[in-house]
């Protein structure tokens, strides 16, 4: 089951960008918070930071918790695993399957995954098509004794979205690592650059609350129209 302070922040999250709250331009306060879900303050607490690093929002002591600018979402959150359906909302988004099988998991990917030699892995190679123009290649492995199924359907939509609300996958956290390469020749075709070129990787190590790893990934992404955007809040 999904974790309760999550389930809050992604119901505000959607009212948020449905503009519910455009004309205060900020969210109601705690208090009507905790009434609204009927929770502890701490469960509204939590969710109140997920929405901070989110890029949501923003809090002021004694006033309240602000809405940031929208332009702010047009990045890749680093504080962020909900994917660029969830980052790049001002953005059209379309998604081409270049690969999606079972394989079993060699050596490197069984060390990298904490399993064992020979484990069922989901395997999907995704192009990521942003305002009609290529942005990202995604190569992702999932464990399917965690994610049972997986088609091109959801691949071609928000496979994390699918983990979350039809899984109810209860995700708790990631290592990122990010480096910079130079572009091999099959991704420059498919990302329109030159081979050699720069490209922006970023690796993700995701694990369950418990911290089993369910999923590695690999995105490389076009060095002309990546941005990052990191949130970090002084306490």
């Amino acid at each position: 089951m999904a974790v309760k302070y999550k389930e809050i922040a992604d119901r505000l999250e959607c009212e948020i960008q449905e503009g519910k709250f455009d004309k205060t331009k900020k969210l109601p306060t705690e208090e009507e918070l905790i009434k609204k879900f009927e929770v502890s303050r701490n469960t509204i607490r939590k969710a109140i930071n997920q929405l901070v690093n989110r890029g949501y929002i923003y809090q002021v002591q004694g006033s309240g918790m602000f809405l940031r600018e929208e332009s702010v979402t047009d990045y890749i959150n680093l504080g962020s695993l909900r994917g660029l359906t969830k980052d790049l909302t001002s953005k059209t988004i379309e998604t081409k399957i270049l690969a999606l099988h079972v394989l079993e998991a060699d050596e490197v990917n069984a060390k990298q995954m904490r399993c064992e030699v020979g484990t069922k892995l989901y395997y999907i190679k995704r192009l990521r098509i942003v305002d009609k123009e290529p942005f990202s290649i995604e190569i992702s492995y999932f464990k399917k004794d965690i994610v049972p199924y997986l088609n091109e359907d959801i691949a071609a939509s928000s496979i994390y979205s699918y983990l979350i609300e039809d899984l109810k996958l209860n995700i708790g956290f990631a290592d990122k690592v990010i480096n910079c390469e130079k572009i091999d020749e099959a991704s420059a075709i498919e990302l329109h650059v030159n081979p050699l070129d720069p490209a922006l990787i970023i690796e993700n190590t995701v694990c369950l609350s418990n911290g089993t790893i369910f999923e590695l990934s690999k995105s490389v992404f076009h060095y002309q129209k990546a941005k990052i955007l990191n949130r970090i809040n002084f306490k």
